[in-house]
């Protein structure tokens, strides 16, 4: 069954908006549909409006989102540069993703403020998909250790005074030049420093602004004594040259590579052609592939965008370092200063990276943003007592996200936990229905209340079953907990419906499944509280630290004074609360977060979609090849309007599909011991809860409450189902980068081989499509 295409919206119907964007959607309506277009110029919409009589325009983005916001796949920019930010907010408002024309932003503080918001941008960055600079990236280690690159983009512009750049002030860097210059971010990373000049007003006969020729000198890799690897770059760049030119010479031991117009050639160091393209792709087929590829990351099919805001971070400190080149010529020393490398933390995030030689999975990812993240907010403060600063920011983040009223950080997800109990008022004997087949602290925060938890048996997916609410609810019992285990969301409706039958209320442990959704629904919205660790393992992480949510101002007031006192408790429980007296002490207690461990988070919260996205497609493909093996049952969600977060990709061994004499012990033995596979494992430390001493001898490590049990502990007996899974289970991490991929290949393939090896009949790994053994990867 055919997909059916995206809908669209073009915000800006000039030149570049019409004849390039327009234009190639219309032709492929089998992929896109643009459902709308905005230009608040009138003429504009009356040329529009004649010749495409069936597609709304508006004069009012703010009228288009409201009619169409809910239908959008995205929205396409081509406004003056200096509108874009404001229609990149309204969209991001209305949950529309953004295709913006470049420049990338005018300032850092715009680029910043760019990639807070929460939907996908990308920009039209085309070369980064046209065929002859891929080609060049894909072929470029021939030519050796790169010793020098030149670029020329060259146009000849007649009539400077009767377009849009007579009175926007934009040159040719910021116009032209910028897709040039991100190439070589590109090609060649960031540059060490960059020195600028510039000419401007060389038509003294027309009235305009901007510069017209500019030449750029950025040179790479300067104080890499050790590996001598520098590299010298000159960019050329005019909008009044006597010809239209565009060409890219690379030069280094080996060779050289030249890209003049559209044709590549890559000579050996005598002189000889050993590879020539001629690009005849036209520059509607160019632009179709770069919104094919941006159509097929908003629609999650696709982990990343080459020209997304997280990719163009050193192309923005680029053109910035070039604007005060240009503004402060006698600060040219200072540029290597400006584009110095990274602080060593970004070298040793490199060496950490998981390889096939080292270690095989490697979280969390830390970067020289992340150390910038933890040492700008050092030295802002290191102690937040009310709701400002990072905390502010980052509970705003995270209600807004998860659709819920209140948000609290606090110093762990098991912190989180117990401010939900604190605030349901927990007493001893109350009752609390939990998850036998959880992370401990689900349940044992409970505990400090003489609170009992009743244990509850799992589905074969080893979530709660909600069947459990109805069958082990009593008159002591207060709500049920259930958790989201290994990132798989539990079926909610299911658990609210019956919590409600049964008067409970419903509290969900998302530590495993963040941005994980059910029935188009994100866990954490869907109960009366919600709690989440950020240890440093878990998918979004500060190091250490937790965030509670809800909906109800009564529980966020109770879990703000369990917490904290005076400031944060006077600025936000109500006076009309019945606890508000206690606000200059709270209930005693400091469970505050670190304001580090938040700012770490609120940078790791930028990257998550990202890597996010990158799990699902290993994921589902993890999935679908081992699926060929007929003793593994896969992990999966249930409906299409399902989203499992992948904190983990945790297995069910079957025996009884097994070989005889293979058992998952054995398995897993092989796949280490034989293969190599050190991130196998057999998740015991995460197990049944029933029979640990600290849940059948609470007394001892709690004797507040007396000296014997206050409760009696369940059997075993009670558990088929979290026994069976706990007992079968294989896990393995999901991987979280585009670079993984062949550490992923590389587990499947394991997989697939120890298997065969085990089973004789090799017809038992026809999967469900008829394949045989390894598929193609996803291409990430």
């Amino acid at each position: 069954m055919d997909k059916k295409p995206l809908n669209v919206a073009i915000i800006g119907i000039g030149h570049r908006g019409y004849k390039t964007h327009f234009s190639t959607l219309i032709s492929h309506p089998r992929s896109w549909t643009v459902v709308a277009v905005c230009d608040a110029d009138a003429a504009a919409r009356q040329r529009f409006a004649s010749k495409h009589p069936d597609i709304s325009a508006y004069s009012d983005l703010g009228q288009l989102l409201q009619e169409h916001k809910h239908h959008l796949h995205f929205a396409v920019v081509c406004v003056p540069h200096q509108f874009h930010l404001p229609c990149c907010a309204a969209l991001a408002a209305a949950g529309v993703a953004v295709l913006k024309e470049k420049p990338v932003a005018e300032s850092r503080a715009e680029y910043e403020t760019l990639r807070a918001l929460p939907v996908k941008i990308g920009v039209t960055f085309q070369k980064r998909f046209e065929p002859r600079y891929l080609a060049v990236a894909d072929l470029l280690h021939h030519v050796g250790q790169v010793a020098s690159v030149t670029g020329t983009l060259a146009a000849s512009i007649a009539e400077l005074d009767a377009t849009w750049r007579a009175g926007s002030g934009v040159g040719v860097t910021e116009d032209l030049g910028c897709h040039m210059l991100d190439m070589m971010v590109s090609l060649f990373g960031r540059p060490t420093s960059v020195v600028a000049r510039s000419a401007t007003g060389v038509r003294a006969e027309q009235s305009y602004g901007g510069d017209d020729v500019a030449n750029v000198i950025m040179n790479f890799g300067e104080g890499a004594a050790a590996t001598g690897q520098t590299i010298i770059g000159h960019v050329h760049l005019s909008r009044v040259a006597h010809r239209d030119q565009e060409s890219l010479v690379i030069t280094g031991t080996n060779g050289t590579f030249t890209l003049e117009g559209n044709d590549v050639t890559l000579k050996d160091g005598l002189g000889h052609e050993i590879f020539r393209l001629a690009d005849a792709s036209t520059k509607t087929a160019r632009v179709k592939v770069m919104l094919q590829k941006f159509s097929a990351w908003v629609a999650g099919g696709a982990p990343d965008f080459a020209a997304s805001l997280d990719r163009l971070a050193d192309t923005v400190s680029v053109m910035e370092a070039i604007r005060h080149s240009y503004s402060n010529p006698s600060d040219d020393a200072d540029q290597s200063v400006v584009l110095a490398r990274q602080p060593p933390l970004s070298e040793t995030a490199a060496a950490a990276a998981a390889s096939l030689d080292g270690a095989h999975h490697v979280w969390p990812l830390l970067s020289a943003e992340s150390e910038t993240a933890v040492v700008d907010q050092m030295r802002r403060t290191l102690s937040i007592y009310d709701r400002s600063d990072i905390y502010e920011t980052f509970e705003d983040r995270w209600r807004t996200m998860h659709g819920l009223k209140h948000a609290l950080v606090c110093s762990s997800g098991t912190i989180a936990i117990l401010h939900m109990f604190d605030a349901l008022g927990l007493r001893p004997g109350d009752e609390i229905l939990c998850p036998v087949y959880t992370f401990f602290a689900t349940a044992s925060p409970l505990l400090q209340y003489g609170a009992v938890p009743v244990f509850c048996d799992a589905l074969a997916d080893g979530n709660l079953d909600p069947a459990e609410i109805l069958a082990r609810t009593t008159p002591r019992t207060r709500a049920v907990i259930v958790t989201h285990m290994w990132g798989l969301p539990c079926r909610m409706s299911e658990i609210v419906a019956n919590a409600r039958q049964v008067g409970i209320k419903v509290l969900e442990d998302c530590s495993h499944a963040h941005g994980a959704v059910v029935d188009g629904k994100m866990v954490g919205a869907w109960g009366d509280m919600a709690a989440w660790s950020m240890q440093a393992k878990k998918n979004i992480m500060g190091g250490q630290a937790g965030v509670m949510a809800t909906n109800s101002t009564d529980y966020y007031s109770r879990a703000i004074l369990h917490g904290h006192f005076n400031k944060r408790a006077k600025q936000e429980v109500p006076t009309d609360h019945p606890l508000r007296k206690f606000w200059l002490t709270g209930i005693g207690l400091n469970l505050r977060a670190h304001p580090l461990a938040i700012a770490l988070a609120n940078q790791q919260l930028d990257l998550f979609e990202r890597h996010d996205a990158t799990r699902q497609a290993h994921a589902g493909y993890m999935a679908r090849e081992l699926s060929a093996i007929p003793f593994l049952t896969m992990p999966a969600v249930g409906r299409d309007a399902d989203k499992h977060a992948w904190y983990a990709f945790v297995m069910q061994f079957d025996a009884s599909k097994a070989p005889r004499g293979l058992t998952r012990d054995v398995f897993v033995r092989r796949l280490t011991e034989q293969h190599g596979l050190t991130e196998v494992d057999i998740p015991k430390s995460t197990g049944l809860l029933h029979d640990l001493p600290l849940f059948t001898h609470p007394h001892e490590a709690i004797p507040r409450f007396g000296d014997a049990p206050w409760y009696e502990p369940q059997p075993t007996s009670e558990f088929p189902r979290a026994r069976r899974f706990y007992d079968q289970a294989i896990k393995l991490p999901v991987w979280s980068t585009e670079a993984d991929a062949p550490i992923v290949a590389k587990y499947v393939k394991a997989f697939l081989e120890a298997a065969r090896a085990a089973v004789p009949d090799a017809d038992g790994f026809a999967d469900r499509g008829g394949r045989r053994g390894l598929g193609p990867q996803p291409r990430l």
